[in-house]
């Protein structure tokens, strides 16, 4: 069975989640957002972020690389910022705290923007934003990673793929989401791909001497995309995630896999929460960006098999069916969970 994909309902997941989560002396409140946010990100299709993770963040745990009771604090520098220290817990937890401070702050001063220092990973950032939107807000969520995105003209990476995340409310439907690396392709995608025994497309990754590849068990790298401006994204979210936190920066970022299961991870994060109606009335935005997306859904398709769509619908159409059927998840680590 290890080595199939088994299908389990959402409930199910989450049952068996808190379960292994509780038995690795994750304090309750701190498993509510890492099991939710895992499962949510699963249903919504992004299985690279999902619910295989778990047993690697149970691993980190047990390891000493995340700290399951953790004393997180908050501090407001000004009346539209702050940071919260995670104490090197979830990333999950100390992200979904720190977006509710950027709300509760936005509620105030029309913007609230706070920063994390000494957390973990923290996987889909979609999962942040989205909680701003909820509020009738546009929430921004960026992280930064390891050092994977190999560099253009050097032949070893120097920043991660760093991703950048917009939501927003929309009228009578779940709200826009753009939530992209600044590669093509994770390298949880990648190790996911190794371990299904397939081959990779061709311009997604590069080996340790920066040639590329499509055997994902050479791949070491991730090629960004659109050369240089991937880059210069990555960069971007490295100053916001990095140098505004003072947690390390670029090349100096730690592993996710590889290293030592003892050693802090000390990432950054950054969220920010707009409160739309301190700019424009907020059903008639909501409405605008409906009617938006339904005028690019309407633009004529080169294949009428595969209609025109906007960020997020992918994943809206996921949750779906997802809902519906269950969430595919590898023998493995179905396992794992449960054992």
């Amino acid at each position: 069975m290890d080595n199939q994909t088994i299908v389990v309902s959402a409930d199910a997941l989450r049952d068996s989640g808190k379960k292994a989560l509780a038995a690795a002396h994750v304090r309750e409140d701190i498993i509510d957002p890492v099991i939710n946010g895992l499962i949510w990100t699963s249903l919504r299709g992004i299985d690279s972020h999902g619910i295989r993770l778990l047993p690697h963040y149970i691993a980190g745990v047990k390891g000493g690389r995340i700290n399951p009771d953790p004393n997180m604090s908050f501090v407001r520098s000004s009346p539209a910022v702050g940071m919260v220290d995670a104490d090197h817990t979830f990333g999950h937890a100390s992200g979904m705290k720190a977006m509710g401070h950027a709300i509760e702050l936005a509620r105030e001063s029309g913007m609230g923007a706070v920063g994390v220092q000494n957390s973990s990973h923290c996987g889909a950032m979609s999962w942040f934003a989205h909680a701003a939107a909820q509020q009738g807000m546009i929430g921004l969520a960026f992280t930064h990673a390891t050092p994977r995105v190999k560099s253009p003209g050097s032949n070893r990476a120097f920043f991660g793929n760093n991703p950048v995340c917009l939501v927003a409310p929309m009228h009578d439907e779940e709200p826009f989401c753009f939530d992209a690396a600044t590669t093509s392709i994770t390298f949880n995608a990648v190790k996911a791909a190794a371990a299904a025994g397939k081959t990779l497309p061709p311009g997604l990754v590069a080996d340790a001497q920066g040639i590329e590849t499509t055997d994902p068990h050479r791949a070491e790298q991730l090629l960004p995309i659109g050369d240089y401006k991937g880059f210069g994204l990555s960069m971007m979210v490295d100053i916001l995630c990095a140098l505004l936190t003072g947690m390390p920066e670029g090349n100096k970022v730690s592993k996710m896999f590889g290293e030592s299961m003892s050693k802090k991870r000390l990432l950054g994060h950054f969220f920010c929460a707009i409160n739309i109606a301190s700019f424009t009335d907020l059903n008639r935005f909501a409405a605008r960006l409906k009617q938006m997306a339904d005028n690019v859904r309407a633009e004529p398709a080169l294949e009428p098999s595969r209609p025109v769509m906007v960020p997020g619908d992918p994943e809206k159409k996921a949750w779906a069916e997802r809902m519906e059927k269950g969430v595919p998840v590898p023998g493995i680590v179905w396992h794992e969970i449960t054992r």
